[in-house]
This record gives C-alpha cells, structure tokens and sequence, in this order.
C-alpha cells in the first residue's frame, strides 16, 4: 500500500514525542523591606518570598514595591518633580542644532546652534 505523501508526513509527525512548552510563572522576589530584588518566571531559585504575577506587572516590576504584610504589590508614587515644555525659539536655552538633548553651557561655544525656551514666553 503507497501511502500519499500527505499521509507519510502525518504518519511521521505522529511517531516525534509531543514538545510540550514549559508553564510560565511569572514571579518577583522581594527582600524583607519589600524591594525587588529578583523577577523570574522558569528554573525559580528556592526563595520563599516572592508573589506570582500576571505578565504586566512582571514587565514593569520596577514600578511595583511588595507591602510584606499584606503580601501584596503596590505602586511606587514616582514624582518627577516640575516639569516644563519648551519649544524652539529665537532666544533661551541654546542647543546644539538638531540635538536639543545637548545644551551647551555658558563657558562653550559652538557654531551650529538653535534656541528652545519654554511656552510661555
């Protein structure tokens, strides 16, 4: 009997064992002042404090601090202080042109310049 070659691969992909994926478990450990010391989510080392995540918390970790009593994650507050606009002007902040991430301070100079001051003037 001639098998299809349809019929040889479904009959060949039978005789592999079934790869079956290793369970994910997304974890963060915590010291006892519930700071983030570690996330993990395969080969866990023995650790007994750490909560199981869902994937975004796991992702952002760096946001979370763990309340220890409450075994819990809570949100860090992160206050970025004051924060100000600017766009590009004729006077202000002076730049290097086309890089307004690099500002160049009163003792420098530099020939290819633009200015940025904030939106209210």
């Amino acid at each position: 009997m001639n098998l299809s070659w349809e019929e040889e691969y479904f009959k060949a992909m039978a005789s592999f064992p079934q790869i079956v994926e290793e369970l994910k478990e997304y974890r963060i450990h915590y010291d006892d002042t519930g700071w983030i010391i570690m996330c993990s989510m395969q080969q866990h080392p023995d650790s007994t404090q750490y909560l199981v995540v869902d994937l975004e918390a796991y992702e952002n970790y760096w946001r979370y601090k763990v309340n220890v009593k409450k075994k819990t994650l809570e949100k860090i507050e992160i206050d970025l202080g004051i924060s100000v606009k600017l766009k590009k002007s004729d006077h202000g902040y002076p730049v290097v042109k086309n890089h307004a991430g690099l500002i160049i301070e009163q003792d420098e100079s530099y020939d290819n310049i633009e200015y940025y001051n904030t939106n209210d003037n």
